[in-house]
């Protein structure tokens, strides 16, 4: 076993924060030790398990239909008629971005008896028990990893620039995990799940981690598809009709991505979504372009 390699280059190698000088070591070292090899996919493993610590939710159909209805019960949303044109005739008036997300959708109505609401909610609190079984689980994990980060950290020995730097990357990382972990673990906090809506990304899903009396929340995505140079994901908190952006943001070659919002953004809101937007953001999300939405009632 080389020592050196495993206790100073596995851990960045798995946070993916080597050179590539470094991260070829690493590789030519792994291929002639088969040990090392599953040693290292086994430190992979573990820092990918936070994002898939909730398993795909798909969002209730009623979140659209219960949105589209306080907008057009809002004056704010209607629709103002562009000035006459020269001929004298009013022009077709604009459709303002929650009528184009209403027609690009068609969300059927349910009817539901006392016995189909029985079900669902026994089905729900199920699938209640089920996710908190998981967020139990990954605190165990952020746990046991917290403390391996903590050893490597105590072992790093700051006698030059590059260790110096590795040192600063691996405190950053560790304070991440400490603070997730710390707000998955307080008192009053509340986790909601984000399910895509399209049917085109089935295993892509998101949480919103917001914890009482916090200056940021937690975004965290799993199987994102990469998008290309022109594109990037945008984050909407929805109160009322009004969205508000909370951030742009791309995602690693496992659709995963830890983002911090302001607490004060998420303290209250009817729903959150993602969308597709071009590079740089939009001012308001392009209706057939939202692939997650999730409310906290959801």
């Amino acid at each position: 076993m080389n020592r050196q390699i495993e206790e100073e280059l596995f851990p960045f190698y798995a946070l993916g924060a080597l050179t590539d000088e470094e991260k070829a070591e690493v590789e030519a070292y792994i291929a002639a030790d088969p040990e090392a090899k599953a040693r290292l996919a086994a430190l992979q493993e573990t820092a990918a398990s936070l994002p898939n610590a909730v398993e795909p939710v798909a969002p209730s159909p009623n979140i659209k239909a219960n949105l589209m209805a306080r907008v057009q019960a809002d004056p704010r949303a209607a629709t103002v008629p562009t000035p006459k044109p020269v001929v004298k005739r009013p022009s077709p008036p604009q459709l303002s971005w929650w009528d184009k997300f209403r027609q690009s959708f068609a969300m059927p109505a349910l009817a539901g008896t006392a016995a189909l609401a029985a079900v669902l909610l026994f089905v729900w609190a199920i699938s209640l028990s089920q996710q908190l079984n998981q967020l139990q689980n990954q605190v165990a994990d952020l746990t046991l990893e917290t403390d391996s980060l903590q050893t490597e950290l105590g072992t790093l020995q700051l006698d030059n620039n590059q260790l110096q730097i590795q040192n600063d990357l691996l405190q950053q990382q560790l304070q991440a995990q400490e603070e997730i972990l710390a707000a998955y673990q307080q008192p009053g906090t509340s986790t909601i799940a984000i399910g895509d809506i399209t049917g085109e990304h089935p295993t892509a899903h998101a949480t919103l981690t917001v914890a009482p009396e916090a200056t940021t929340a937690t975004f965290v995505t799993a199987n994102l598809p990469q998008l290309g140079a022109d594109q990037v994901y945008q984050l909407w908190i929805i109160q009322g009709d009004l969205p508000m952006s909370a951030g742009i943001f791309n995602v690693d070659e496992d659709g995963r991505i830890v983002h911090q919002i302001d607490g004060a953004l998420a303290a209250s809101f009817d729903a959150i979504g993602v969308s597709i937007e071009p590079a740089g953001g939009s001012d308001q999300p392009t209706p057939d372009q939202i692939i997650l939405l999730g409310s906290p009632s959801s």
